[in-house]
This record gives C-alpha cells, structure tokens and sequence, in this order.
C-alpha cells in the first residue's frame, strides 16, 4: 500500500506542475507509445477473432463417391470451424456425395445442372480409372488437373468366402483374374474335394458403375500391365468375359445376398457366391459384422489396381461453358485447392486409416488384420493405370458383351455436314460415318441396332427424315446382307442434303422406340449432328420437349444422347433434347474426337441424376 500511495500522489503532482517550459524524458514517451501500440495490436485481433474471416462467403462444392464422402465432409466441417479465408472471402465447402461412375459420365464443359446437379469444383472418384474414363472424352481431359494427389487406398482383390479361398489358394497360389474367369468360372468344387459347395459361382460385377468390377476388367483386358490393348489382348477378350457369371451392378448386391444367406446357414453362403470383385475395404467391412462364414481378399498375382481416391480440382472457364463467371469460379477453385491442404494433413490421414483404407503410400491402418480379412503388407506391385482410350474401349467391349442393346443410330445430312474438314479430303459427314461404323465394330452378335437419316428431301420428296435399317439383330438379315454389312454400306453412301429437320426426326424416332422398347436391354437413341439447329420441322422444340418428357419412364428409360460435331453446333438445343429424355449431349470438336465421345454415347451406363 505504500508504494501504491507514493506513486498515486506522486503523479497528481507532476500532473499539476506540467507547463510550456516543461521537459518530458524519452522514456515517459517511448512507454507510451509502446502501451498504445500494443492496445491497437490487442483490438485487432479482438476484433479478427470475433469476425472470424473477412468478406463473402464462398462455397465450393466437392463431389466425393459415397465410399469416402462422409470422411471428407468431416473434414470439411472441421475445417470450416476455423473461419478459413481464401482471396478475401469466408471459404466454404460443401461435400455433396456421388457415384463415380455417373460423374465420369457427366463431366464436360456442357454439364448441364439441371440434370447433373450442382456444377463441382473439385471431385474425387474412387479410383484413377473412372478419371480415365472421362478424360477419354477430350473436351473433359481439358478440365483434369495434372496434380492428383491419393487421398488413400484400397487394393481391388478377389473376394471370396474363407474355405473357398483356403482352397483356391492350394490349388491356384498364384490366382489372376484371366485365370479366375477362364480356368474356375463354371466349373464345380467337386473336383477339388468339395462337391457340396456346389458350381464356382463368379460374380463380375458391372464394369460401368462398379469400381472393383472396373478394375477386374481392366485387369483382364491388359494381360500384359502395360496400360494399353494390344489387338491380341483385345480379340481374347470376348473368350475371357464369355463366362458363366453373373452381372450385378455393384458390390454392394453381392454383399447383400451374402448377408443373407449368411444369416440362414454357412452351407447357404457356400452356394451363393464364390469369387467376386471387391476393395479389400469392402472385405474388412463385412468380416467387422462377425458372419459365420468371413471373406477372405485373395490378391492377384499380377497386380492389384488400386482404388486411390484422387483429389481433382477441375477447370472451368467462361471460354468453354459461357454460363461461368471466371472470377467467381476463380475464388471456388481456389478454395478447393486450399482445402486439399487439410485432406492431406495428419488428421486426415488418419481418418481414412481408420475407416479400414491404407494411405497414398500403401500403409495399413489398424484394421488391416488376418481377422478381418487382409494381408497387412500387400503382396503384389499395384498395376500400371490403363491409358484414357484403353479403358473406354474396355468399358464399351464390356458393355456390348455383357448387357443386350437396342439401339438407333440418326445421322445428321443436311447440307452443312458436306463442309469439307481441314487437313483431310473428306467432308464432316464422311468422317462422322467413319466414326460410327468404328464405334459400331465393338457391338455384339446379337445387338439391335438400325441406323436413320435426316434433312429436308431427304428422299427427294417432302420427307425429311429417313429410316435407312429398321433396328434388329445385327446377325440378322436384311436385304440379302447381315444387318452389320447393310449398316456400313448405308454409312459410305450418305449424302448431304437440304435443311436440319432435327426436331420432326427425334420425335418419329422416340414414339417408334418405345413402340419396340426392349425389357432388359440399354436402350437409347443416338444422333450425331454437325449443326444441333432445326430451320424446317413442322415440330417446335418446345413441342418435342413436352413429347419427350410425357414419355420419360424411369423404369424403361429411352434416352435421346446427342453428340455435337464442330464448331457452332447448337448445343443449347441438344442439351434440351437430352434433358428431356434422360439423356446427355457430347461436343466433339474433330472427327478422333467424335470416336471418342461415341463410346461414351453408345456404351455409357450411368444415366443423369440430379441433387
């Protein structure tokens, strides 16, 4: 108290002798000037720490498969805690879940929100293939980064039930999946000791909307792991996949009938199933659950692909897709490159780890046990990553073999398509022709398909659209030929003529269609225009919209899928057409491009879906 006293009445009197003549020490002032500096320093960051980041909010949006969605919006609301900024604006993430497949599918600067959701930033497919896939389509490889970190990893392997795969690994210790399909399929148990197991029962998952179906296939299809087919490798193809197996469409189904069974008896799980394609995540989600009869992950001699979940900040510009506000997407792409700092952080790390995933570098987490399933360390090398146009030529040979098509092919005669294209000595509707006749190649014996025409006179008369080969088997006869033969010959003998008459095609197309729609098949309408514009329907786009959309069914979808060819092409226009039917529109720029795009349109198995 003394001391408080003395310096109390100390101050009030030099505070009353202060006057003009008077001089204040240096050090009266510096500490003055210090303690004010330090208050100034103390309100701003009151003042930070209460506003949390300056500016807007921002939201990029995220797509993640369902598999790892759920981790990464925990991050992403962990994240988001902290009041990140990014340019200026509050960032945001929103995690909106998505299959793999339906996203590759979509993924070009024509996405249309309407049918295919919310325009993503960044996406974050199961594995590298479904990337692939996409960038098969060069106007989406325009829109992929070269940097794709793994997020994590999960080997693709051959599942099978404990005792089968006991037994397998006796008799095949080094087990592929060519040898799988070729060698065992079919066949019984019998022969090795265990008559009561019944057939070897493969199920091969489809390639078009499963990841470890993908990756199954594809490994068949590269015999060799050196990420391309060879014309050898791809002639055995039909040998191998001509199996006695069965097609679900993911491994989720082939999960859900062992459950199943597997709550009724272990002789039930034994003559269920005994091999399939699965992520050894799948393998250490099922064996958690304590079934009777466990999985085992027996991994494939020759390489196990990896799903690898890479992160993909994508490109989208003004130039390409005109509903796009560069600098506002500038912002979103930024956001979600800010965020991939944190997926890669410790925390992160171990999210996936324990969610039964390995990380980049292959590193097992804590349930990567013998008990669940697993090998610890896996013993193969992963496979090389199949190049873009090996895995559509895959995904499409697959489609044609495994699933029934009843398809029509339209093409586009009017006058433009005669416009001769540079650096060949061909016209746009000669290449386009040349295109469909390659794509045609990968169909199957017993495939439906028929080809149309359109434009004003077409037929010299006041037609405008014309039906060239009615759709049938392609083994079929027609006109003293193979529907195959009568197909190509019309292709190298079209002609350009008059105006587009687009509209009055699609609808005579969609109603004759569903007239002859096949249960059990992929069936759809294809048309390949080098305008998209219609000048002499008598149908308005908004009737043929209206038509289409009476007609859209969910359970017996009919597609119209429209692939623009060149510029100027009226992908407005197209896009409607597709929207109305459930289908998508393509843009292609060049006639290797149109190639491309037409597996996508002809093979692609993951229809629109919407938020």
């Amino acid at each position: 108290m003394p001391r408080g006293n003395h310096a109390k009445g100390g101050l009030r009197s030099h505070r009353r002798r202060i006057g003009k003549h008077l001089v204040i020490a240096p050090w009266i002032i510096i500490t003055a000037i210090c303690v004010l500096v330090l208050a100034g320093l103390t309100t701003t960051w009151v003042v930070l720490v209460t506003r949390g980041c300056g500016g807007s909010a921002v939201t990029a949006t995220v797509y993640a498969d369902p598999a790892v969605s759920s981790i990464i919006d925990k991050q992403a609301q962990t994240w988001m805690q902290g009041s990140p900024a990014v340019d200026g604006h509050c960032a945001k993430i929103s995690v909106v879940p998505r299959d793999s497949a339906s996203v590759a599918a979509a993924l070009a600067p024509s996405w249309d929100p309407r049918t295919d959701g919310t325009r993503p930033d960044a996406w974050v497919p199961e594995s590298s293939l479904w990337m692939q896939l996409a960038a098969s389509r060069p106007d989406a490889a325009r829109m992929l980064p070269e940097r794709r970190p793994s997020l994590a990893r999960s080997p693709a392997v051959i599942a099978m039930p404990k005792p089968m795969a006991e037994v397998m690994k006796k008799v095949a210790p080094k087990l592929t999946w060519n040898q799988l399909a070729t060698e065992y399929a079919g066949k019984v148990w019998a022969k090795y000791g265990h008559a009561s197991w019944g057939g070897i029962r493969v199920d091969m998952t489809d390639a078009t909307t499963s990841t470890a179906g993908l990756h199954a296939v594809t490994a068949m299809a590269d015999a060799n792991d050196d990420g391309d087919i060879s014309t050898a490798e791809r002639l055995s193809l039909n040998q191998i996949w001509q199996v006695g197996a069965a097609h679900p469409t993911d491994t989720q189904q082939v999960i859900q009938k062992l459950e199943s069974a597997d709550s009724s008896s272990t002789t039930a799980v034994l003559k269920t199933v005994s091999a399939f394609p699965a992520l050894e995540q799948d393998v250490i989600s099922y064996n958690q659950d304590g079934p009777k009869v466990p999985l085992t992950a027996v991994y494939p001699s020759d390489g196990s692909a990896d799903a690898d979940f890479p992160y993909l900040t994508l490109s989208w510009s003004h130039q390409t897709t005109p509903s796009i506000n560069d600098d506002a997407q500038r912002v979103r792409t930024d956001i979600a490159h800010k965020f991939l700092t944190d997926l890669r952080s410790d925390t992160a790390k171990k999210a996936f780890r324990d969610a039964g995933y390995r990380d980049a570098s292959r590193r097992p987490g804590p349930l990567m046990t013998a008990a669940n399933g697993v090998d610890r360390k896996v013993p193969t090398l992963p496979r090389k990553v199949m190049s873009p146009d090996s895995v559509s030529q895959t995904v499409s040979m697959w489609t044609s073999i495994s699933r029934d098509s009843n398809v029509l092919l339209i093409m586009d005669v009017s006058a433009g398509m005669g416009q001769k294209v540079a650096g060949t000595n061909k016209t746009k509707l000669q290449l386009a022709g040349d295109a469909v006749a390659e794509a045609i190649t990968l169909f199957g014996p017993g495939a439906r398909l028929g080809l149309w025409d359109y434009a004003s006179h077409v037929k010299g008369d006041s037609a405008d659209y014309e039906q060239i080969v009615p759709v049938d088997t392609l083994n079929g006869t027609y006109q003293g030929t193979t529907r195959r033969v009568a197909i190509n010959n019309a292709l190298d003998q079209l002609e350009p003529v008059g105006e587009p008459t687009l509209y009055d095609t699609v609808a005579a197309a969609y109603k004759m269609m569903r007239q002859h729609y096949q249960n059990d098949a992929s069936n759809r309408i294809v048309v390949v225009t080098g305008s998209g514009n219609d000048s002499a329907s008598k149908t308005g786009l908004a009737e043929l919209t209206s038509t289409l959309n009476a007609g859209a069914d969910k359970n017996h979808p009919l597609p119209v899928v429209t692939v623009g060819y060149g510029s100027g092409v009226d992908l407005s226009s197209l896009q409607t057409i597709s929207q109305a039917s459930g289908g998508r529109t393509y843009a292609a720029s060049s006639p290797t491009e149109v190639s491309k795009v037409l597996l996508t349109a002809l093979f692609s198995g993951a229809p629109p879906t919407s938020d």
